[in-house]
């Protein structure tokens, strides 16, 4: 093997290794925009871990003092959640209607 047939393989060589650097950046990229609203939502969620934790409890305690009571007050924050919910999508699509 010559030296310059050498040096044209070690050249190539570091061709291809710049070229899987450039894809592994832009495949690093496509990662983290596509799992960026999760990543927001695991965030979101170990801020409010603490005050989670707090009524978590205070549900515990109640529902172990008042079973029953609990069940029917789950029952209507359940509702009224979904409610609220719902009539977000709705007005988010009604302003997104062009009249």
């Amino acid at each position: 093997m010559t030296e310059r047939t050498r040096e044209q393989q070690i050249e190539a060589i570091e061709q291809q290794i710049l070229q899987h650097r450039l894809e592994t950046t832009a495949a690093m990229r496509e990662w983290r925009d596509a799992t960026a609203p999760i990543d927001r939502g695991w965030e979101k969620l170990t801020q409010l871990k603490v005050p989670l934790m707090a009524a978590g409890s205070l549900f515990a305690m109640r529902t172990a003092r008042k079973p029953r009571s609990t069940g029917r007050l789950l029952r209507r924050v359940m509702t009224g959640f979904l409610m609220y919910n719902r009539g977000k999508a709705l007005y988010k699509a009604s302003r997104g209607r062009k009249r």
